[in-house]
């Protein structure tokens, strides 16, 4: 008797529920306060609460640090190439300028022609920074090798 007071209690609850969420057309029931723009009913009455936050935007062009190893800053992609170098050769002229030539088949442009002069045809160490991109040396100095 007990089960059979139970199943029609429950029988009657869900009777009574059942209509409270379908509407007298027979579909569900909308949303009470839907706000344009929401994609479904709000479940949690807090929600409102909360104010969204945008995401900060990336930086579309990041600069690459130009301490890294390895890596050339965008400033060195415009300037040639230099080092200082201490190179062994002879002084020849060329045409009409003096070139270091170092070896059978490398030469070197010099750029104080009158320094270059004086060591013609002599073996000579010259000191200077190497342009490798026009291969030639800003002289700072030149001695003769002995």
């Amino acid at each position: 008797m007990k089960r059979e007071t139970l199943s029609l209690m429950g029988l009657s609850l869900l009777l009574l529920t059942v209509p409270m969420a379908v509407s007298q057309d027979g579909g569900p029931q909308p949303c009470p306060d839907v706000t344009p723009g929401a994609l479904a009913c709000e479940l949690i009455a807090w929600s409102r609460l909360q104010e969204p936050a945008p995401l900060p935007e990336p930086d579309a062009n990041p600069v690459p640090p130009s301490d890294q190893p390895g890596k050339p800053s965008p400033d060195s992609q415009a300037q040639p190439e230099t080092s200082t170098r201490s190179i062994v050769g002879i002084i020849v002229r060329q045409g009409e300028k003096y070139v270091l030539k170092a070896g059978d088949n490398t030469t070197y442009q010099l750029d104080d022609q009158d320094r270059a002069k004086q060591y013609q045809d002599k073996q000579v160490k010259v000191v200077g920074r190497l342009d490798s991109t026009s291969n030639s040396l800003h002289v700072e100095s030149i001695e003769v090798v002995s």
